[in-house]
């Protein structure tokens, strides 16, 4: 009767057992981080003023950190990417003419380009082995010098076709159609990966080759289409920005170099590869960009607010690394300790 009690109670508990993960301290980073701009600061964050101005940021940021999760998902990062949004901002300019009839040749162009762009990048880290951050920062200065020159043949063009800025900027109920793209695509993303078989085997692919490879995976090719997969969501992100700002610039892209990666990590991912969640890194674009709003309203310096996004970093990747540390259960009462559960889902299959 004792031991029926005692397998109960175990039982019980670990029914209602509760273990912190990113997924969940992310979550209730946001609540607080809302809780306070709201309450204690005085930030009416759900005025359609306010909500018309966060989301689109909103929505750009999520596109981003999405295009980062993919390669982040493989072990690698990619700093071509805010040379990416960059030239789909000129692009824009420039294949369009700024007119409403040459804006379908423009995105036509501007996918072709991020596909050969995610091509490069996925060859020759994934096929040649070399290093990732290496070789996205050389490619991402070669992008934006070619960006440069591709410019000067367009300068007295200085806005982006209407009925894309017009698109890009509207919204419903103050909330931004690029934010609700964003999380149209972040579903899109987790369904791929979770129903879809391509996407299954990208995901094992991303995991772990070793693990590829013993179940005749064709991994390389899927690690590169995961590069390519980047470049086009990064791409989109990039003509979405172009159309709010209208009139795109050299420097549309530079903010997102280090946020891309901050936001992803934010949402429990970990740089050497593994489970990187979407809806995990709309979170952590939700409280990058709740976290800036607030400072600046506030009155702090652009230099300030980076130096806080490094620090969200560096906190953020010594608080992943404790929560994902294997856990051991200590041996109690003479039995021996249980050893880590392997996780079920790998990289990029979480929420």
């Amino acid at each position: 009767m004792s031991e029926s009690n005692t397998h109960e109670g175990n039982s019980r508990r670990q029914r209602f057992s509760f273990s912190w993960s990113p997924l969940t301290v992310i979550l209730i980073a946001n609540v607080l981080l809302v809780l306070y701009l709201q309450l204690i600061a005085g930030q009416n964050l759900f005025e359609p003023r306010t909500l018309s101005t966060l989301t689109p940021l909103l929505g750009v940021m999520v596109l981003v950190g999405l295009a980062q999760a993919f390669v982040i998902g493989t072990g690698g990062i990619d700093l071509s990417l805010p040379s990416v949004i960059t030239l789909m901002g000129i692009m824009m300019l420039r294949e369009s003419g700024g007119q409403n009839d040459l804006l379908p040749k423009a995105l036509l162009v501007a996918a072709l380009v991020c596909i050969v762009i995610g091509l490069v990048n996925g060859l020759l880290v994934e096929v040649l082995g070399l290093n990732a951050l290496v070789t996205t920062l050389a490619t991402g200065q070669l992008i934006l010098g070619a960006t440069v020159i591709y410019r000067e043949g367009a300068l007295k063009i200085t806005k982006v076709p209407s009925a894309l800025s017009s698109w890009a900027q509207a919204n419903v109920f103050g909330v931004s159609l690029i934010l609700i793209v964003a999380l149209a695509l972040a579903l899109v993303i987790l369904l791929f990966v979770r129903r879809i078989g391509t996407g299954r085997r990208l995901v094992l692919a991303s995991a772990s080759l070793r693990a590829s490879q013993l179940t005749g995976v064709r991994y390389l090719g899927l690690r590169v289409l995961a590069w390519v997969i980047a470049a086009l969501v990064g791409g989109v992100g990039g003509v979405l920005l172009a159309g709010q700002l209208s009139s795109p610039d050299m420097s549309s892209g530079g903010p997102y170099l280090l946020l891309s990666i901050v936001v992803v990590v934010l949402g429990g991912a970990v740089l050497t590869g593994g489970r990187v969640g979407p809806f995990a890194t709309v979170l952590g674009a939700t409280f990058i960009i709740l976290l800036d709003h607030g400072l600046a309203v506030q009155g702090f310096s652009s230099g300030a607010r980076t130096l806080v996004q490094g620090v969200v970093l560096a906190l953020g990747l010594a608080g992943v690394g404790l929560l994902m540390r294997p856990r051991t259960t200590k041996a109690k009462n003479g039995d021996a300790a249980e050893p880590p559960a392997a996780p079920s889902e790998p990289a990029l299959q979480s929420a």
